[in-house]
Formats: structure tokens, sequence, C-alpha cells
């Protein structure tokens, strides 16, 4: 039903698009029996495609307004044009490479809109004989999964588009996983950091950069087993830092009071970082909150690392996040924080100052 909706709607022209999507929105129908297709998507497709569905009939855009470019029309023509594909689809790769296409489209039309790099070479085929699979069997947003051994970049969902977000991974049989960011924009095409280097099974949380556009993927030496599996998820489902914190590998946490000193352990069989982030989200020099007044010979720093077993201290000097990574993800650590009594800083902000 939906797709024969946004079918007319097409044929109306995007000057009438906008007033009747805002007053439609996709419900579900039940056909008679005699009237159902052959063959039917599995329930948690359509499910996706009718998520799809509201997420374009959601969208507060006016195909006839100042910001509706030629540029911004084209994406907009596009997720419709996907969404209607996915929606008559009646083979499960149909309308996974079409929710594919959408999404990409979506993604470029809120960068366009919002004045921020626009992604290039977004979504891969949802499929190939001779690439990891970058995407679920239900179409999930946010998710991506793949098998087998190869090369694949997977284009980023945020659910906060614009701001740093957190990636799950899970590995599982064995071989070889890698996983770096990268920016390919119109503008800019870099590989940025490596996020995970294992082999054999994983679980664990990174962080983000938001100037990343696509996560690449590569696995090697892969059992009949080894499947991966990534999701993005908003920077504030960071678990909160306790006072006594145990974990293994690779998490971000997060700090939300003011100052403390941390005492890292760490018991590993490779080498290991743990950073403090600021609030801000601005690295040094471009963060410019005040520093506190640590008291004299207060040990410490806003990073520390290490080789092996190791005990370190680190300095939170206000709300911010904890990045924690490990070289093999199997290592496990032991957190435990100490809040320091220092005045507030008065209003004054200065720039470039260390903490």
């Amino acid at each position: 039903m939906i797709g024969y909706v946004l079918s007319f709607l097409l044929g109306l022209g995007l000057g009438g698009l906008y007033p009747v999507l805002r007053r439609r929105r996709p419900v579900a129908v039940k056909l008679p029996a005699e009237e159902l297709p052959a063959a039917e998507l599995p329930a948690a497709v359509q499910e996706s495609v009718t998520a799809f569905g509201e997420e374009v009939a959601a969208l507060e855009f006016e195909a006839g307004g100042i910001e509706a470019t030629p540029a911004v029309l084209k994406e907009y023509r596009a997720a419709l044009d996907a969404y209607d594909r996915a929606s008559a689809a009646r083979m499960q790769p149909d309308a996974l490479t079409a929710l594919h296409d959408g999404r990409a489209a979506m993604i470029r039309l809120d960068a366009r809109r919002n004045d921020r790099p626009i992604p290039i070479d977004a979504l891969p085929p949802a499929a190939g004989p001779d690439r990891p699979r970058p995407l679920t069997d239900t179409g999930e947003r946010h998710v991506s999964t793949g098998l087998g051994d190869g090369k694949t970049e997977v284009l980023i969902d945020r659910p906060e588009p614009g701001r740093p977000a957190l990636v799950e991974v899970d590995v599982t049989g064995e071989g070889n996983f890698f996983l770096e960011t990268v920016t390919r924009t119109e503008d800019l095409i870099a590989t940025g950091i490596s996020l995970i280097s294992v082999i054999g099974g994983y679980h664990g949380r990174c962080y983000l950069p938001a100037d990343a556009t696509h996560l690449r993927v590569t696995t090697a030496n892969s059992s009949n087993d080894h499947h991966w599996s990534t999701r993005i998820v908003p920077l504030k489902a960071a678990a909160a830092l306790a006072p006594e914190h145990r974990g293994h590998g690779d998490e971000v946490l997060r700090h939300n009071g003011g100052p403390a000193l941390v005492a890292v352990q760490f018991q590993s069989d490779s080498g290991w970082t743990v950073r403090y982030m600021c609030g801000c989200l601005r690295s040094w020099p471009d963060c410019d909150c005040r520093p506190p007044a640590w008291p004299k010979n207060t040990r410490g720093g806003d990073g520390v690392s290490g080789l092996h077993d190791g005990r370190r201290t680190l300095r939170l000097p206000r709300p911010g996040f904890l990045v924690i990574q490990e070289d093999d993800g199997g290592g496990s650590w032991y957190l435990t924080t100490q809040p320091v009594d220092i005045p507030p800083p008065s209003s004054s902000r200065r720039r470039g100052r260390r903490r």
C-alpha cells in the first residue's frame, strides 16, 4: 500500500509532494488471501521497508522551498525512488539493495541541507561474490554485517548526524578482522584511524570521530563461521563511569562528575591506552575549556598507556569521556575513581592551555 501511495505522489511532481507527505503516514494494510503476492518478503524486512517509508514521510522539507536546490532535489527523488523499489520488491536482495540506496540518499540529503561534507560512493551493492555483505539480512538501520574474506566500506548512518558516535563491534569465528575509519567526500578522501585489528573473536565499543564518513572492514583467513557486525549508536549511549569499574578490551565511558583521578590497572598481552576527552568533544589545542587548578604534585595526565600489565593515573578535569583501547581486544582493566576537591574555575576562558 505504501509503495502505491508514494508512486502516485511521484507522479504528481515534487511541487505538491510535501503537503501530502506531511498528512500521510505509512499504514500496514492486510490484503485478502486471494490478493497476496506470489512471494512475500520476510516480516523483518517488511518492517524495515515500512520504517524507511516513515523516515521519508517525516522529512521536514518543502520541495518548493528556498533550500530545494537541484542537488537537494536529486537526493530527495533518489530516496523516494528507493522506497518505491523497496516496497515493490518481491525478492529479499532487491529490497535490501533499495534500502541501501535510499538510506544513502537520505544521508546525502541531510548533509546538503545542513552544509556538511557530502559522502561519495556511499554504499556498495547489497551483495557480491568476492566481498563481505555490508548489511543485515533484515535491512535494520545503523547495523551492518558480513562474513568471509574481503574488503568493504560501509557508509556511516549516524543517529545524530554531524556528531561523534560509538560503534559496537562483534566478531565470531576464526580469522583476521580489521576496522578503520575513512573520510570519503566530494572534497576529501583520506584514511582515518585504525579502530580494531584482531584475530578471532571480539566484542567492544570504539569512539567514532565526527569527520569519518565510512567504516572500512577487511577480513582474511576466515573460517566458515567468521562473521562480523557493527552497530552505530549515539555517544550519549556510553555507560557512566562508576567509582569502581571493571571491563575488557575496547570501551567508551562517560564521566559526569568534576575533577577526579582515575587509577587505571590493566592486565594485557599487548599494548593499551586510556585517554580523556573533554565533554566539548574538542581535543587540545582546540579545546579552550579552562583547566582546573590541580594541587601541586598531582600525578597523571590526560592520557596514559602501557605494554602488558601496568598501573597508571589519569586526570579527569571535568565531565567528558574515557576512551579505552587495547591492541588485541582481549585484556581486562579495572578503574577506581577518586574525586579531587578543587574550587571551580572562574568564568574566564583561556585558549590553548593544557589541562
